[in-house]
């Protein structure tokens, strides 16, 4: 394991003091071999999610304009404007990556300075997902009443008992997808930054 080895080189430069700035070199190589790859998988996580965005939002959009007689047009912007927002994020949180990436930085003080922000994008991402899932769907509903479109067998219901079925049904949808989301942020990012944070405490027991 690269930590491991990173305590043998450290411990060796105590032992050779000789040797000190040769160990140095290595211990820096060794320490950003594995940020950087970890970082690599985050990246490329975040451009296959892009492309997956673009994708749903073009198709949807397209729909949306021209179903029910371009009746439901609102759908397709407010997709439109989420999907610039998530691109906004996303080049945020890649910038941020790249930052981590720094080949000229010293690995522990730029992770302690980095990891803190990347966990808040984490944070704002679940929280952020959770939040759109029962909002896009509400409006959804409020759009297609006063439209008059009757899209869902209870549609047609009055006004209240409408949206009381409804807020059923978006509020097991959004305690599913609350949970789908975690396991899908942990997977693409989550583990990865816990690697990071179990290296940089290892790092600094070493030091």
């Amino acid at each position: 394991m690269e930590l491991e080895l990173l305590k043998t080189i450290w411990e060796e430069a105590d032992i050779k003091p000789f040797n000190n700035i040769a160990s140095g070199d290595a211990i820096l190589k060794m320490s950003k071999r594995p940020t950087l790859n970890m970082i690599e998988r985050m990246r490329r996580n975040l451009q296959i999610e892009v492309i997956i965005v673009v994708v749903c939002v073009t198709v949807i959009a397209l729909f949306y304009f021209s179903a029910f007689n371009g009746q439901l047009q609102e759908i397709s912007w407010m997709y439109i404007f989420l999907a610039t927002v998530f691109l906004f994020y996303y080049y945020r949180k890649n910038k941020l990556l790249i930052r981590i990436q720094c080949p000229a930085c010293n690995v522990k003080s730029n992770l302690e300075l980095q990891l803190n922000t990347l966990e808040k994008y984490i944070r704002l991402y679940l929280t952020g997902g959770i939040i759109l899932v029962p909002a896009v769907l509400f409006s959804f509903y409020l759009l297609a009443y006063y439209k008059h479109i009757i899209l869902f067998p209870f549609t047609n219901l009055s006004f209240i008992a409408g949206l009381l079925t409804y807020t059923a049904i978006v509020a097991i949808i959004t305690a599913v997808l609350f949970f789908l989301h975690r396991w899908y942020i942990y997977k693409l990012y989550g583990r990865h930054i816990q690697r990071l944070k179990s290296m940089l405490n290892e790092m600094r027991e070493v030091i």
